[in-house]
């Protein structure tokens, strides 16, 4: 089930998505806001084919996502949107929540006995044509063939673990003509969690699973039967069959590479019947599949992970280095490890009064042109993008990833942006558009880099005065300034054309700082950036 997890005024509530959802200050949305400077009726969320997307009313004060203005948004896991002082997070749970329907009981293991017993890794295995010997165990093979086959076109290649959990208890209940069918999964402190639950009919009543059986068929990879019917005089009283309230139950271990991920429970209720020998081994060769779907679908869902995660580093580095790290030829350090940095921050000069004077999508329009600009130039020249904030970007060189001469690469990709800029706002001008002046400042230094943010998002960023010196060298320059401090200067190996600015002092920052205004740089600075 998909949440929205929403924090305001230091709280945090978690809201379920079940279909559309609206937002803002007015009693009758499904998420009402306290915020003054959130809209009556601010958002919208649709859900369509369990797609979750995010879309914005016309609010006054609109809505943010990397505080990026943004008009509708489809929602991944652990996307966060921001609406005046509110933070919304997306969180779409991999399980539904079905803990409520199952209770777990604990029986003395002396009282517990079992009717039959088989090991799974046997009853998986089936034997070549010319050892079979006996019709019977050919009949079951076929049996447990069949429904096997008829489990796998049920589930497909479903890649939602979910959902395959879901069709899985459907189509067992179906095939043993039970009342109720459970699938657990071993969490990763080695307990059973129940992750899908069925039942037959219109019983709305719990499950009981007892934990005596799992930790047996746990320990011992076995699939176990037992019956009401098996027990007589006082045990048939106290049995565990009898205080649960059922007739017959099954339980199997779901195996994967010989190591239990799992257990399914199929149970019949009082006056339904009993399972027999048979039916375990069909469960028994039954939960094989079971536990190759599981496990496929596991693995999707790690690589679409991984997918995901190359995707965020191809968007904030560049392609070459990517490749290196996907391979295995590059390691990213430990977060929260010391780096000597440099820190550029490149921003647009009146851009408030420019978006006074245009339609909000006509400014996305221009910041997106002008970010796709600007990166394809940072990733030329080794940079990673840290973040955008509001019109401005800031870009390091030297993390993750160490570089060679991070400085002299630092000031050929700041001058490349300037020319790059001057020759489109030229373009821009003979189309009667506004023109983007842009100003730069750049500074070295001692940073702490790593991922920062909460369990849901995460960031990759560097904290540390040398980057509070490097966005107030920015404030400095003016439009088509490279700004760039002392520091930065003493690591350029190249030859570099410059101005000296007067020492200056800049707020936040002790004592006074020297600057330079750099207007060229000789030599070639894109290639063999990065260490090997």
């Amino acid at each position: 089930m998909a949440i929205l997890i929403v924090q305001e005024n230091e709280r945090e509530r978690e809201i379920p998505l079940q279909g559309s959802a609206t937002i803002g200050r007015h009693p009758s949305n499904t998420v009402r806001l306290a915020c003054n400077v959130v809209s009556k009726y601010h958002a919208i969320i649709r859900e369509v084919d369990g797609t979750f997307t995010y879309e914005d009313l016309g609010s006054s004060n609109g809505s943010y996502f990397h505080e990026l203005r943004i008009q509708e948004h489809e929602f991944n896991d652990g996307d966060e949107i921001r609406v005046g002082n509110v933070l919304i997070r997306f969180k779409e749970s991999e399980f539904d929540d079905v803990s409520s329907l199952v209770q777990f009981e604990q029986f003395d293991p002396q009282q517990t006995q079992y009717a039959e017993r088989i090991d799974v890794a046997e009853v998986g295995r089936f034997l070549p044509e010319n050892e079979v010997h006996d019709a019977a165990i050919l009949r079951v093979d076929y049996e447990k063939l069949r429904l096997g086959q008829d489990l796998l076109e049920s589930i497909g290649i479903e890649r939602d673990v979910r959902k395959l959990l879901n069709t899985i208890t459907e189509k067992l209940v179906d095939m043993f003509v039970a009342d109720r069918c459970v699938v657990l999964l071993l969490n990763p402190k080695g307990e059973f969690e129940p992750r899908a639950v069925k039942t037959q009919g219109n019983d709305t009543g719990k499950v009981f699973v007892s934990q005596t059986v799992l930790d047996e068929v746990k320990s011992t990879k076995s699939a176990v039967l037992l019956s009401d019917e098996s027990h007589t005089g006082e045990l048939a009283q106290s049995s565990s069959l009898v205080l649960m309230g059922i007739q017959s139950v099954m339980c199997s271990p779901i195996i994967h590479n010989d190591n239990v991920i799992g257990a399914v429970q199929i149970d019949l209720r009082k006056g339904q019947g009993a399972f027999v020998k048979k039916d375990l081994q069909l469960l028994g060769g039954i939960v094989t599949y079971v536990a190759m779907a599981v496990a496929n679908a596991g693995l999707s869902q790690k690589i679409e992970r991984e997918a995901k995660t190359q995707a965020q580093f191809e968007r904030l580095l560049s392609p070459s280095i990517v490749r290196q790290l996907v391979s295995g030829q590059l390691k990213i350090g430990k977060a929260g490890e010391l780096r000597q940095v440099t820190i550029m921050f490149a921003d647009i000069r009146g851009f408030t009064a420019m978006s006074q004077k245009a339609s909000p999508a006509v400014v996305v329009n221009m910041l997106n042109q002008y970010f796709e600009r600007v990166v394809c130039i940072a990733f030329k020249y080794g940079g990673t993008i840290d973040k955008f904030i509001g019109d401005e970007v800031m870009i390091l060189f030297g993390a993750p990833i160490p570089m060679k001469k991070q400085e002299d690469s630092a000031l050929a990709c700041a001058l490349e942006i300037q020319v790059m800029l001057r020759s489109w706002n030229k373009e821009r001008g003979l189309k009667r558009q506004v023109q983007i002046p842009v100003g730069i400042g750049i500074n070295s230094g001692e940073v702490v880099v790593g991922s920062i943010g909460s369990s849901q998002t995460m960031q990759y960023t560097c904290i540390g005065n040398a980057v509070n010196i490097a966005s107030r060298l920015t404030n400095m320059a003016r439009a088509g300034e490279i700004v760039v401090s002392k520091a930065t200067m003493v690591g350029v190996q190249s030859k570099v054309e410059c101005d000296k600015l007067a020492p200056a002092s800049i707020k936040g920052i002790d004592g006074q700082v020297q600057a330079y205004r750099v207007k060229a740089i000789h030599g070639r600075h894109e290639t063999d950036t990065v260490d090997e």
